[in-house]
């Protein structure tokens, strides 16, 4: 079974992502990942939970605004064989357009 680490800034944006959460973790599981769900707390927590949990998952996805992403990918850095990347954009920065698809779960597979 895919090993996932999903971590999830759930303030981001208009905290719209919260009402979407159950599904997004359905279909990550149905899609056959084994998930490991991180909420983040506080500043450079996603780069942190990345770097210790990163190396035993095949795919990390995140979701929140640009700061999210940036932490995941500073905490991607820290570790010897990279897993995939994905993002769910749940900020309220331009980095959302840059991703555009009718399902986010789609975006981050």
């Amino acid at each position: 079974m895919k090993k996932m680490l999903f971590v999830i800034n759930p303030r981001s944006g208009k905290e719209q992502i919260k009402g979407q959460l159950m599904e997004i973790l359905d279909i990550f599981t149905r899609a056959g990942y084994e998930l490991r769900v991180h909420v983040t707390q506080k500043q450079k927590d996603a780069m942190d939970v990345v770097a210790r949990l990163g190396k035993k998952v095949d795919v990390v996805v995140c979701s929140g605004g640009d700061g999210t992403l940036n932490e995941t990918i500073s905490g991607m850095m820290k570790l010897k064989k990279m897993p995939l990347l994905g993002y769910i954009p749940a900020g309220s920065s331009t980095s959302q357009g840059l991703f555009n698809a009718s399902n986010p779960a789609i975006t981050a597979i």
